[in-house]
Order: C-alpha cells, then sequence, then structure tokens
C-alpha cells in the first residue's frame, strides 16, 4: 500500500516542476520608498521597449538564478525611459540598457552601461556590493561579547 504512494510523490515530484525564484521589480516611486524603509541598496535598469539589448537582458539576464540570487539584498526599479523621461533625465540617462547602483540612502555608487549577460551582471553586482558604505556596528555587536564575559565569569566560578 506504500509503494503506490511513494511512486504518485515521486512522480508529482518530476512532473512539477520546481518554482523558481524570480527579483520583485518595482516601480521607481515605490522602489525609492521600500529602499528607505528597509536601508536596503538599490539597482535600477534603465530600458527602452525597443532596446534590443534591453530586451536580451529582460530575457536571458535578469531570470537566471545566479543574478536572481545576487540582487536579493538589493530593491530592484525598472525605469521604461520612453515612459518616465523625468527619471531617465534625473539620472543622467543616455544610452540603453543603463543600470545604476545606489547606496540605501539613493547616492549613485556606480553604473554601468550597456548589455550585459548573467555571468558579467553578477560580477558587477558584487563590485557595486564592495562600494557600499559599510556599517559600524551598533549595540548589536555588544551582545557576543557580553555572552562571552558573562560565560567566562561562570566557568571561573
Amino acid at each position: 500500500m506504500r509503494r503506490p504512494v511513494i511512486l504518485f510523490v515521486l512522480m508529482l515530484l518530476i512532473i512539477i516542476p520546481a518554482a523558481a525564484r524570480t527579483t520583485e521589480w518595482y516601480t521607481y516611486e515605490n522602489g525609492m520608498a521600500a529602499a528607505n524603509s528597509m536601508e536596503k541598496p538599490v539597482i535600477i535598469d534603465f530600458y527602452a521597449d525597443w532596446c534590443g539589448p534591453c530586451i536580451a537582458m529582460e530575457d536571458s539576464t535578469y531570470p537566471d538564478s545566479r543574478v536572481v540570487s545576487e540582487m536579493e539584498d538589493f530593491i530592484a526599479i525598472k525605469v521604461n525611459t520612453q515612459i518616465r523621461i523625468d527619471i531617465e533625465s534625473k539620472y543622467n540617462i543616455a544610452y540603453y540598457p543603463t543600470v545604476v547602483f545606489l547606496d540605501p540612502q539613493g547616492s549613485e555608487i556606480s553604473r554601468h552601461v550597456g548589455y550585459l549577460g548573467p555571468e558579467d551582471m553578477v560580477k558587477t553586482i558584487r563590485d557595486s556590493r564592495g562600494k557600499l558604505p559599510v556599517q559600524a556596528p551598533g549595540f548589536q555587536a555588544l551582545y557576543p561579547i557580553l555572552a562571552l564575559l558573562i560565560l567566562r565569569k561562570r566557568i571561573i566560578r
């Protein structure tokens, strides 16, 4: 009796594809608000509907699991430059695609102009992450130290 159930479950696992993780894309205003409230850095993808390299990145770069994984600690924003000319002007975008990286306060830390394949995008994200300001540890850093001091005191007794 158990064997048919196990076979059925295995068949379901083979037939039903696992849900692939994807990047959550925000509009400009919603993304900047989210970045501010969550204190996360930002990736802005400036694109145009008619731009071949933009379409290629949409189809092959952004869905790549390595890119999705690297983008998890960023707020991802898409800006259609044909609709949001104000945002395009604010960031002085002249060519497409352009990817702009911002720190959590909204200051630009880097940008890349032109097509990026998955491997190049992963490298670009990692390089930009390395340019983010390092936050000094706050009171949270004291907790492990206090715990060690308390343990040491108990062990010595």
